[in-house]
């Protein structure tokens, strides 16, 4: 018995009475056979590999010769030499080979073998006129032992594939985010076919940004899932800016309607992200122009300050800030003349501007009463008022103050 087994296993080596005959088995000719099933039923596609063919073959070959000796007792399961075995294991991880197909290797490997093996002890024992109780002890034994010994390097194998696999994927991670930092740098035309395929993502696509400045990279890889899903985007590509915040870009084969880009903020606000969204971006100067959008609309959002802006903003919604806010002091500039005393902050100005902006946007004193929840006299009322502060009709520069109104919510300073 091995250490750690548990107690159905049992890899001690044949009865010495048979294991003479455990030599005369042809052991190439079982290698070969094994090779073909294995080829033919779990890497069908790797079959014209030469280099993987071999890999496999030195693999199979380590594991048919190392079986023999431990049922011909000439060496313990735990010292079997494994090192063809476990490099095979690291190739299927580099190849990306699913565990599934490694996994089925090796049952139609140790099945071969069983198969093999049991037929020959069985003409060995027929020949000997071995008893009948006892040859069926003796090929219990044998069975044993070889899912023993299958156990053991399986156990093995799959550490190693893992290991490696993970490790891989680190390292592929890495690798692709070092290209997309040379896309964002002006790069990306000259990418390669092997660089796009590590990257995979199509940067011909259709691109929108979503940044999410208050989620890790993890997280964000999580809910890129959603969105992809929510608006039918061809693929995902979710990049880290910082330890705590996130950019996935959502990458369509053709342009994005409206209702893709209202499916992706609805899963947003339902999720509860702080986002911004980009528009749409066409090929590799769309999906870097999508990034600058949404960090510039991030921008915005910030500025606006939590109480006021939404968890959710688009660079369409704030594509006016974002222009005006080009050069800060001639924003200024621009809101202080058209405000005037408007512009002051006391809560007196405030319930002026916030009126004023109900009116531009709802085009009555009804409906701005309503939304703000007053009576239609007081916001007729407060109206009036701005006007005289102004010295002007609110119609004489309405754009011009709709603007203003917006761009203030921007200068928070008292």
């Amino acid at each position: 018995m091995t250490s750690g087994d548990p107690s159905w296993f049992d890899s001690s080596p044949l009865p010495e009475s048979v294991r003479r005959c455990v030599d005369s088995l042809p052991i190439e000719e079982l290698i070969d056979t094994v090779l073909e099933r294995c080829v033919s039923t779990a890497f069908p596609q790797h079959a014209h590999d030469e280099e993987f063919v071999g890999r496999l073959r030195a693999s199979v070959s380590q594991n048919a010769y190392a079986l023999r000796d431990v049922l011909a007792g000439r060496i313990a399961l735990d010292d079997v030499p494994l090192a063809k075995v476990l490099g095979f294991a690291t190739v299927q991880a580099q190849l990306s080979i699913p565990q599934k197909a490694m996994q089925r290797s090796y049952r139609v490997s140790f099945y071969t073998q069983w198969e093999r093996w049991a037929a020959h002890l069985h003409e060995v024992l027929v020949a000997g006129e071995i008893p009948r109780d006892e040859a069926l002890e003796i090929q219990a034994q044998l069975t044993r032992g070889i899912l023993s010994y299958q156990d053991h390097v399986a156990s093995r194998v799959a550490e190693t594939y893992t290991r490696d696999y993970e490790a891989l994927n680190r390292s592929r991670g890495h690798v692709r985010k070092g290209l997309v930092r040379d896309v964002l740098r002006g790069q990306g035309r000259s990418l390669t076919a092997s660089d796009l395929a590590i990257l995979a993502y199509p940067l011909d696509g259709h691109h929108v940004a979503v940044l999410l400045p208050q989620m890790a990279e993890g997280a964000a890889s999580h809910l890129a899932d959603g969105l992809r899903a929510a608006s039918r985007s061809h693929q995902s590509l979710p990049y880290a800016l910082t330890l705590g915040s996130t950019v996935v870009w959502l990458c369509r084969l053709d342009p994005w309607p409206a209702s893709s880009l209202e499916s992706t903020v609805d899963v947003l606000r339902k999720v509860g992200a702080t986002a911004t969204v980009s528009n749409p971006g066409r090929g590799v100067d769309g999906f870097v122009a999508a990034l600058r959008q949404a960090e510039d609309a991030e921008r915005i959002r910030a500025a606006w300050g939590e109480a006021d802006a939404p968890t959710v903003v688009r660079y369409a919604d704030a594509g006016l800030e974002i222009l005006l806010l080009q050069d800060h002091e001639l924003a200024r500039t621009f809101l202080e003349t058209e405000l005037g005393p408007l512009a002051r902050h006391t809560n007196e100005m405030a319930r002026l501007r916030e009126t004023l902006e109900a009116s531009f946007r709802f085009g009555s004193h009804v409906a701005a009463a309503e939304y703000l929840q007053l009576h239609e006299h007081t916001v007729r009322n407060r109206l009036h008022k701005a006007e005289a502060m102004l010295g002007h009709s609110l119609q004489e520069r309405r754009t011009e103050l709709q603007v203003a109104v917006r761009l203030f919510r921007l200068f928070r300073e008292s």
